[in-house]
């Protein structure tokens, strides 16, 4: 047998985590349209419907380490999307982001205006909110109890995605599923989000 010629190796490339468990047992038929993101949008990210009938997704935040309920600074995995634009929740509380410091290779530093107030374990996945929690927005002394914002999540969810979508390549067709099993150590979705789906489980 000769020696091989113009060999190569190539280190494996990183496998896709598994985030759906089992089979896929409800889903739109079709799919639908994503809007343009420009951060990639992994599979089992929710999805809430804009009013032209599209979609957007609801940004999920997993913790890379660990949280006191004084922490104001929470390490954020690689790729979520988050800006300085977002509201971040967990429970019943949401802060705005005030700055992302994305100098280290294996999370971003997400400072919040003011913590959370509640400890949180890494691997632990927050939701993106439509606003501040009441507290945080009674702070600010900018408006009364009752027209606070509670931490509700960006939008209503009604699906989750199928497939990942890539960051600035313009509305996307993709699969939107409303019926699987999720699993919870990989899915891109906080257990709130999935708890307002009745047929998605975190498993």
């Amino acid at each position: 047998m000769g020696k091989n010629v113009n060999f190569e190796f190539n280190d494996p490339q990183n496998p896709k985590p598994v985030r759906i468990e089992g089979p896929v047992f409800a889903e739109k038929p079709g799919g639908g349209r994503v809007k343009e993101q420009d951060w990639d949008v992994p599979a089992t990210t929710a999805v809430y419907q804009e009013s032209d009938g599209t979609y957007s997704p609801i940004k999920a935040y997993r913790l890379a380490g660990a949280a006191k309920a004084t922490d104001t600074a929470y390490k954020v995995e690689k790729g979520s999307g988050v800006t300085t634009d977002d509201f971040i929740g967990s429970g019943t509380e949401a802060k705005k982001v005030d700055e992302i410091d994305t100098s280290e290779e294996d999370y971003d530093l997400v400072t919040l205006t003011a913590t959370l107030g509640v400890v949180l374990s890494a691997g632990a996945v927050l939701y993106q909110a439509a606003g501040a929690s009441a507290a945080a927005v009674e702070a600010a002394e900018s408006v009364t109890a009752k027209d606070a914002v509670l931490a509700e999540p960006l939008g209503t969810p009604v699906y989750v995605t199928g497939n990942d979508l890539r960051g600035g390549k313009g509305d996307q067709m993709v699969r939107l599923i409303n019926g699987a099993n999720l699993r919870k150590e990989t899915a891109n979705i906080a257990s709130e989000v999935a708890a307002l789906l009745p047929m998605i489980q975190l498993v």
